[in-house]
């Protein structure tokens, strides 16, 4: 099964969560979803309508908090795999900084190749 949550969806409130079955303990940590939605308001932009992109829990009434959730359940290997997962997008980002880092060091080099060029064809000329 695969289950893609989009980075507009995710939030901040997260929820540890502990239950006892059969004598052993399982805890789980649940994200809250806050599923974005479009609604139509008054007036147009360049002729077309104006829209809102917004986002929020799903309360049906007070005291009933039906939003969207994922839960990941396990024991201490939870924290493994978690960190894991965090430890893998540190090495994912440190590349693509390394990566843009040196394509702005080849632009600078070749920028200051091309002044240098410039110079000396007016001094030529």
């Amino acid at each position: 099964m695969r289950v893609n949550v989009y980075a507009e969806e995710m939030t901040d409130r997260i929820e540890i969560i502990e239950k006892v079955i059969e004598g052993k303990t399982f805890t789980a940590v649940r994200f809250y979803l806050y599923l974005p939605t479009t609604i139509p308001m008054a007036g147009t932009t360049g002729g077309k309508p104006t829209t809102k992109n917004v986002r929020g829990p799903f309360i049906h009434h007070a005291g009933d908090d039906d939003s969207a959730a994922v839960t990941f359940w396990g024991k201490r290997d939870l924290r493994k795999v978690l960190g894991k997962a965090i430890k893998q997008l540190d090495r994912h980002y440190a590349k693509r900084r390394a990566a843009a880092k040196k394509k702005r060091e080849s632009a600078k080099k070749l920028r200051t190749l091309l002044h240098g060029r410039k110079h000396a064809h007016a001094k030529a000329g």
